[in-house]
């Protein structure tokens, strides 16, 4: 299976987050899944890919051009793409994945993980985001999600394309 992990590149991330990341990776590296991710050896986005790499895992990095000589993009990828924006990004990991992971992160994996809802929602694409909800990092975000339901904002239907987990191993059941 091929899986998006959307994270925080900060290198500042409290260690349990760090821990899960490395665990993920190790999970999707023993399974055989190939890892889609941002690229970069930063903060969870190093820990989740060079540990899928180190486990047997494939491992794509999915860069942005402005950054390929910066040192940022992990020397554990086996494939590295630079691609000119964001939205290439996007488009690019919506296409090539089979299921999506939010991990703690900021702006960027909000918006990554709300595109791919969003597509789900419209239909373009079966795949939904999985947020790992560790020591409630997205509480705040399923309690919007839930006052969307509540304000008619949003269908029941549309809950189709999202579920929270609170642990590693309920995550691993979905994959």
């Amino acid at each position: 299976m091929h899986v998006a992990v959307y994270c925080s590149s900060s290198n500042q991330i409290a260690e349990v987050y760090r821990q899960a990341a490395k665990d993920l990776g190790r999970l999707l590296g023993r399974r055989g899944h190939t890892l889609i991710y941002g690229g970069n050896g930063c903060g969870l986005m190093g820990d989740v890919s060079s540990a899928c790499a180190q486990a047997g895992g494939q491992v794509v990095g999915v860069n942005l051009q402005k950054w390929k000589d910066s040192g940022l993009p992990n020397a554990d990828n086996h494939q590295t793409l630079y691609l000119e924006n964001l939205s290439e990004r996007k488009n690019y990991m919506a296409r090539q994945a089979e299921l999506f992971i939010a991990l703690p992160g900021g702006i960027g994996t909000l918006d990554e993980a709300a595109d791919i809802m969003a597509r789900h929602q419209i239909g373009e694409l079966k795949g939904y985001v999985v947020f790992f909800n560790l020591n409630g990092y997205y509480d705040g975000l399923k309690m919007q999600m839930e006052r969307f339901l509540s304000e008619n904002c949003m269908t029941e239907q549309s809950t189709d394309a999202y579920r929270f987990v609170e642990n590693l191993n309920e995550l691993s059941k979905l994959l």
